[in-house]
């Protein structure tokens, strides 16, 4: 089959994925399954039909309504469900050549979707999500090991390079926590972006397993602090201050920014761009 077969079969599948996001991104920070009940309108909580879950068709087919009750529906879902689609193209174009990492890739970024939506809402990033990050990031290790594919193995490295990838990734943000957190006296880094890192490590390091993958996630958090210093700049600007409720507690968001979005950003251009700024940053010395 011709690759755009493939890149349209993808598409498919990644706007279903995105369908499920959506229903990920509204549930989990309230606490509820993502399974049971089944797909309804929060507002008049009647279920949804096949013909209501088309994804991108359906929202657009209701005039971006609810079919029972008129409400208006947000662009958010759409949104996500195209960028789902469209994401995965994008990841079957770069990693076609290599299944296990296109699979992994795609899975993991289904998670850093949701956790991206989420985060920017909530200000949390549910613990579920980082935990399919580590476990698919070990998976993808595992698979190599058994399957001896080239690069994995135990000669160079006594234990997966998935679990060094998470364990050092999330050391260091768990380091910056705790320093910040004595040094500002507040705290510097949510729980949520630790786990955060070490699942970037562990899906990284279980694909690239060497070194260079570990130079890669972390090539990604220096990514993640310049985007987030650009934003930052641009917050202290405008110097608005709001507030925010979060875990019940009343927090002041003047010059405050989620960290999350900024890592899951480090991770995309990691993923498309990352040994080529290695190549370059390396040149210069």
């Amino acid at each position: 089959m011709p690759f755009w077969f493939w890149a349209v079969v993808v598409f498919v599948y990644g706007t279903i994925v995105g369908s499920f996001l959506n229903v990920c991104i509204w549930r989990m920070p309230n606490d509820m399954s993502v399974i049971d009940p089944p797909s309804h309108c929060p507002r008049c909580e009647n279920r949804l039909r096949g013909l209501d879950l088309i994804p991108l068709l359906s929202f657009l087919m209701l005039g971006r309504k609810c079919r029972y009750c008129g409400t208006p529906i947000g662009w958010r879902y759409f949104g996500v469900e195209l960028l789902t689609g469209l994401l995965g193209v994008a990841l079957f174009w770069k990693f076609h050549a290599n299944l296990a990492d296109f699979f992994v890739y795609a899975l993991f970024a289904a998670a850093l979707i949701a956790i991206v939506f989420i985060d920017l809402e909530h200000w949390i990033i549910p613990d579920q999500l980082n935990i399919f990050g580590i476990v698919i990031g070990i998976a993808r290790d595992i698979y190599g090991l058994v399957t001896h594919e080239a690069g994995h193995s135990f000669f160079y490295m006594p234990v997966p390079w998935s679990l060094v990838g998470m364990l050092i990734c999330g050391a260091i943000f768990y380091a910056i926590a705790y320093f910040g957190e004595l040094a500002f006296k507040k705290e510097a880094m949510g729980g949520g972006d630790i786990k955060l890192a070490a699942a970037i490590g562990a899906v990284i390091c279980g694909s690239v397993t060497s070194w260079m993958g570990l130079g890669l996630a972390l090539l990604s958090f220096f990514i993640a602090v310049f985007v987030g210093s650009i934003i930052g700049i641009v917050v202290m600007i405008f110097d608005k201050r709001t507030k925010r409720v979060v875990d019940g507690e009343e927090m002041d968001e003047k010059h405050m920014v989620p960290f999350g979005p900024m890592m899951v950003a480090g991770v995309f251009v990691v993923w498309f761009f990352g040994p080529q700024l290695i190549s370059m940053y390396l040149s210069y010395l």
